[in-house]
């Protein structure tokens, strides 16, 4: 998508390009939180039969020779008698992506050749911000206007974190009941909670227990999103949280075994040097 184009989805109709030229406009917003930020909103007539299911879609498109922006498409359904979808659009202007170095954005796949477009997940958490953002989208007051960027941020960061999640898993026929929102978002609380708790590994069993999901459909599930299996998501959490223990906080490999859960010094060191092809006493010269 070259930046002309770009500019008539800012300038016109985002519903448009999402559901086509027929849908019906109800109502439209525009607001800057601030500078380099610009959200709009659409709420659109759509027959209830034909309307797409709830996703999103991010773009960066090429601005000039070594300038990236970003877009944001959500569409929100809001089954209510005179509107049927809510069409959102977060925009972050070339300005706002030059606060971080090339190489640091080039290593994402949202800005590798990303100028048509690419699916990104919507679930349960990314719903809640949407409806707050959208909430206060009126309002000027500059806490008010803190608050919008936040969220703005927010949804780009989860958006590049899950980027093609809803595409892959409906290709997956083991995972065909990913299409389901509400089994998706199981799978996200699922990933949530072990970043929350990853000092102590989680039983699958258990986690499966606490997102209230089938323990075979949550193993297959997480891999489908997320590309890794329970076990490798958690360890790669704990050696990531071993590193920072051993190079900025002066824990000895001992106290760091014994923080992040590991039966025994042997037992971490196995794992740590198997992640890392390092062992964990080389971060301590």
């Amino acid at each position: 998508m070259n930046p002309s184009i770009l500019s008539q989805i800012n300038q016109r109709n985002a519903a448009q390009y999402l559901l086509g030229n027929d849908v019906q406009v109800v109502a439209a917003q525009k607001w800057t939180p601030n500078q380099h930020i610009t959200i709009q909103s659409w709420t659109v007539n759509f027959p209830e039969k034909k309307l797409p299911a709830q996703h999103g879609q991010i773009i960066c498109p090429q601005m000039g020779s070594k300038q990236k922006a970003i877009q944001l498409f959500y569409l929100k359904h809001r089954l209510t008698e005179k509107a049927t979808a809510l069409v959102l659009s977060v925009y972050f202007e070339p300005d706002f992506l030059a606060q971080w170095d090339e190489q640091s954005l080039f290593s994402e796949e949202a800005f590798i050749e990303n100028n048509a477009g690419l699916p990104v997940s919507f679930c349960a958490e990314t719903d809640k911000v949407i409806e707050e953002l959208y909430g206060i989208a009126p309002k000027t007051i500059f806490s008010d206007k803190l608050r919008q960027m936040e969220l703005s941020v927010w949804l780009m960061r989860k958006a590049i974190d899950y980027i093609g999640a809803a595409e892959d898993t409906s290709n997956v026929p083991a995972c065909s009941f990913l299409n389901n929102d509400t089994e998706r978002n199981k799978v996200m609380k699922a990933k949530n909670i072990l970043e929350q708790g990853f000092e102590q590994m989680i039983s699958i069993k258990e986690l499966s227990r606490l997102v209230a999901i089938n323990e075979c459909y949550l193993k297959k599930g997480f891999k489908a999103m997320f590309g890794k299996s329970i076990n490798e998501f958690q360890q790669q959490l704990r050696i990531a949280k071993a590193k920072t223990l051993l190079q900025t906080e002066g824990l000895t490999v001992s106290d760091v075994a014994n923080t992040l859960g590991y039966s025994s010094i042997s037992h971490f060191s196995t794992a740590f040097k198997k992640a890392t092809n390092m062992k964990p006493c080389e971060l301590l010269k």
